[in-house]
């Protein structure tokens, strides 16, 4: 007669008795099938992680702020060329093909507020995003990988000293801060790319663009885009954080929670992108009106 751990190991993955669950939830969890148990676990980690954060940095506001100045000096000294770089880039590469459609269609002059605020609300947020995730979140996390690898936050620990107040909390607060920052530069180089190619190619001149896009951005879009930023960088620094954390196996495995991080940090922030957006124009439907 088979015993009840024979039973359980035939039909389904082994459980351990020390595991996260005990009793009938662990037998439960046993039985999600791998994959999905992998998201949830990452998906439960990470929303701990930023519960802690928020803890910490709410509850006790004072003392991080050295560190976070410190932090987003470094990060601008180190990324300020990518980010123009590639801010530049990307919207003078999504402009020109826009306004050639549009000077196509015969209504060059609804480009300001068809394409430049539909651009500032999603593209030029997207873009921005991605450059702190794949910038600053790859530094953050091959560095608290680094110390994790060394064990230098086990040593933290057991000297008494939090590793999520001394190290987690000042970055978090630092590249949100610097997410919200980087959306003015993205936003006039945007609006300078835009009204280069709008003159360049379609022939309007500047005061008419610019009529045209001050008539039809409004305060609650310039608000929805900080707010935008917002929550694009502390998901990014969420995500790159925790993948620093937890990182495992040596050089191969930082370089693999590096990997990791940036993949997903850029589909969580497609994905938060669509929700927002979503969000803000059920709560504002004449966002998406001409003026």
């Amino acid at each position: 007669m088979k015993s009840e751990a024979t039973e359980l190991a035939e039909s389904g993955p082994p459980i351990e008795d020390g595991g996260p669950f005990s009793g009938r939830l662990n037998r439960i969890v046993a039985h999600v099938p791998r994959p999905l148990r992998t998201v949830l676990g990452e998906a439960g980690g990470m929303t701990s992680l930023f519960c802690q954060v928020a803890h910490s940095a709410i509850r006790h506001p004072r003392g991080y702020w050295g560190d976070v100045i410190d932090e987003i000096n470094r990060t601008v000294r180190r990324s300020w060329l990518a980010i123009i770089i590639a801010l530049g880039g990307f919207l003078i590469a999504l402009s020109v093909p826009s306004v050639q459609f549009v000077s196509l269609a015969g209504v060059g002059e609804y480009y300001g507020p068809l394409l430049f605020v539909q651009s500032t609300r999603t593209f030029t947020v997207w873009v921005s995003a991605l450059l702190v995730a794949g910038v600053v979140g790859t530094a953050m996390t091959a560095e608290l990988g680094a110390r994790k690898v060394r064990e230098e936050l086990d040593a933290m620990q057991v000297m008494g000293i939090d590793p999520i107040r001394t190290l987690v909390v000042p970055r978090m607060v630092a590249v949100t801060i610097f997410t919200i920052l980087l959306s003015v530069p993205a936003t006039i180089v945007s609006l300078l790319a835009s009204q280069f190619t709008v003159w360049y190619i379609g022939g309007i001149e500047g005061p008419a663009f610019y009529q045209y896009v001050f008539q039809s951005l409004s305060t609650v879009e310039v608000l929805a885009m900080v707010l935008n930023c917002l929550l694009a960088g502390v998901l990014a620094g969420t995500v790159c954080c925790y993948k620093g954390l937890n990182a495992g196996g040596g050089a191969i495995g930082l370089g693999r929670a590096v990997n990791q991080a940036v993949v997903i940090s850029f589909v969580a922030l497609f994905v938060m992108q669509l929700g927002y957006n979503a969000v803000v124009l059920g709560l504002y439907p004449g966002l998406g009106e001409f003026r």
